[in-house]
């Protein structure tokens, strides 16, 4: 299993910073953005963010932090979707299935899940 947590920024940042770093993570994903809010949000990430997504926002699997450059959004990737996590952040479990399933399947499901991540 694997806990992921992402902290809530939202009192730090304030709404408008919560506004700016979504733009700018919206721009990551080359969703449209407001370009003067995704610059002031620049900043920000790299202050706040890159320790976990890293400088180009790709993540980091090994702290569960997730690739903020693809399509994939593991709580939706609107703007208030992204600005919800922000602000308030997450606490996501992913839980052991070690008692569930055999080596033999938990090593199908990791080939199968590998698989994805290379199309």
């Amino acid at each position: 299993g694997r806990q992921g947590a992402m902290p809530a920024w939202g009192a730090v940042l304030g709404e408008e910073g919560v506004r700016d770093v979504t733009s700018y993570v919206r721009t990551l994903s080359g969703q449209e953005s407001d370009a003067d809010a995704a610059a002031r949000g620049k900043t920000q990430f790299q202050a706040l963010c890159t320790a976990c997504h890293g400088v180009d926002g790709k993540g980091m699997l090994a702290l569960g932090a997730p690739n903020l450059t693809d399509n994939t959004w593991l709580y939706g990737g609107s703007f208030e979707d992204i600005a919800h996590t922000i602000r308030s952040g997450r606490n996501g479990v992913m839980p052991a299935h070690k008692d569930l399933l055999s080596q033999d399947k938990v090593q199908l499901i990791a080939a199968y899940v590998y698989s994805l991540s290379n199309k």
